[in-house]
Order: C-alpha cells, then sequence, then structure tokens
C-alpha cells in the first residue's frame, strides 16, 4: 500500500503494476507489463491506456476469473480492491517522465509488484 507522502509518480507507479497485474490475470495470453514495456516518452496515462484495463474487465471478464477460482480469483479480487486507494488525489501527474519521475514511477512498481509476488508467488514469482 502507498505511503502518504509518497509522490504522485511512485503512486502511479503502484497504479500501473496493480492495473498490469489485472490485465495479465484476466487475460492468458497477456505478458505482465513492466515499466521498460512502455516508451520512454509515455506519460503516466499512456501507460495507463497500456494495461487496456477497461476492455479486460469487463462483467464478461470478472465472471471468467471467479469461475477459475483459486490463487488466480484471490488476487484478481484483492488486486482489484485496491486499485481506488492507489489513485493520487486529483489529476495523474502530467507530463512526459524526466529520469528523475521515472525512477520514482520505476520504484512505485517495483514496490507494488514486491507485495504481489510476496502474497501470491505461484502467480508473480
Amino acid at each position: 500500500m502507498p505511503e502518504e507522502n509518497e509522490s504522485g509518480f511512485k503512486r502511479s507507479g503502484r497504479l500501473f503494476a496493480a492495473l498490469a497485474v489485472l490485465r495479465h490475470l484476466a487475460s492468458a495470453d497477456a505478458e505482465l507489463l513492466g515499466p521498460d514495456d512502455c516508451g520512454p516518452k509515455d506519460n503516466v496515462l499512456d501507460r495507463i491506456r497500456r494495461t487496456k484495463y477497461y476492455e479486460h474487465y469487463s462483467y464478461g471478464e470478472l465472471v471468467r476469473l471467479r469461475g477459475k477460482g483459486g490463487q488466480t480469483w484471490e488476487a484478481a479480487k484483492e488486486v482489484f480492491r485496491v486499485v481506488p486507494d492507489l489513485l493520487h488525489p486529483g489529476v495523474l501527474p502530467p507530463g512526459t517522465f524526466s529520469d528523475r519521475d521515472l525512477a520514482q514511477h520505476r520504484a512505485g512498481y517495483d514496490a507494488q509488484m514486491a507485495e504481489y509476488r510476496k502474497k501470491w508467488p505461484k502467480l508473480f514469482g
């Protein structure tokens, strides 16, 4: 979970990780996206769009995941519920990333993924 004083870019990395995980769980053929799978000029919103979150988390996808059960369903439920807590108050950070911003974004992604890997090593080990 994000700390209260995390920068918008670090929090955006956490959000990107959560949405990338949801995309990965929803589609059997979807690779788990990482920060390096995006263009260096992408802004935060471009990265969020790359997860295709809204395409993958329709009612039908949730029903399909529910039918799979097990760790996949447990992970999807928990990650789906945490997404609102990862949204930075206000708007997403605008513009392209500076080197410092990208490092914070990557640190947020890595921190969020570390939580998922610890909790569900079989899914994200």
